[in-house]
C-alpha cells in the first residue's frame, strides 16, 4: 500500500531544535523510534529564511514495510474519530496526481503528546506516497477511505 513516507519540520531561530526534534519523533512508532541511530536518521539542513533568518530543515524518510506499516497503524490509533472521519472527507484534496498523500500536524501538540492535525505551514508535514498496481487515483483513494475508516 505505501511505497515511503517522508516527514520534514523546520526549526525557526526563536524555537528549541531539541523541541522540535522531539515533536518529529512523537509522530514516529516505536520500531524507528527506538532505532539505535533514529539521531543519524534525521537529516538537518541549515538554511536562510526568506527575510535571512537561519532555520533548520528536520527530515526523515523510510520505506521498509514494518515502517510504514506502524507508522499508518500509529497514525489510525492516534487520530481521534473526528480527525481520522475529516480527513476522509479530505482525502481528494490532499491526495496529489502523483498518489502523494499530504498530511500536516501541529509541532506544539506534537510535543506534548497529541497528534493534531493542522494547516499551518509551520508544521509538521508528512508525505506518503501510495502504492497501486498499475497507478490509479481511485483505487488509491478508496484504499486510503477503507484504512481511515477502520476502528
Amino acid at each position: 500500500m505505501i511505497h515511503y513516507i517522508t516527514l520534514r519540520v523546520t526549526a525557526h531561530a526563536t524555537e528549541d531544535r531539541d523541541r522540535v526534534v522531539s515533536s518529529l519523533k512523537f509522530l514516529l512508532p516505536d520500531i524507528i523510534c527506538n532505532s539505535p541511530d533514529i539521531d543519524e536518521q534525521i537529516n538537518s539542513l541549515v538554511v536562510d529564511g526568506h527575510y535571512g533568518n537561519p532555520m533548520v530543515l528536520y527530515s526523515l524518510d523510510f520505506k521498509r514495510k514494518a515502517e510504514t506499516s506502524a507508522f499508518m497503524d500509529r497514525l489510525v490509533s492516534e487520530l481521534s474519530k473526528s480527525q481520522r472521519d475529516e480527513l476522509v472527507r479530505q482525502l481528494d484534496e490532499r491526495l496529489d496526481d502523483q498518489l502523494m498523500l499530504h498530511l500536516r500536524f501541529s509541532k506544539q501538540d506534537a510535543y506534548s503528546g497529541k497528534l493534531v492535525m493542522e494547516s499551518s505551514s509551520d508544521s509538521i508535514a508528512v508525505k506518503i506516497k501510495i502504492a497501486t498496481y498499475p497507478k490509479d487515483r481511485n483505487k488509491a483513494l478508496e484504499m486510503l477511505e477503507d484504512f481511515f475508516a477502520q476502528i
